[in-house]
């Protein structure tokens, strides 16, 4: 799989667990995405400010 497959697929895992009413483990923040993982940068806006949600 190519890199930004891999990337959409994480990005929407995350996205559905918010919206589902589990609470991400992880934000960016620069952008306020939240995520599932501790990226090193941010999967959406390359910022590297993922930080564990407060």
């Amino acid at each position: 799989m190519g890199l930004f497959s891999d990337v959409g697929r994480k990005v929407e895992k995350t996205k559905q667990a918010f919206t589902d009413g589990e609470r991400a483990e992880y934000v960016c923040v620069a952008c306020e995405e939240p995520l599932d993982e501790n990226y090193e940068y941010c999967p959406r806006c390359g910022e590297d400010s993922v930080e564990p949600a407060a």
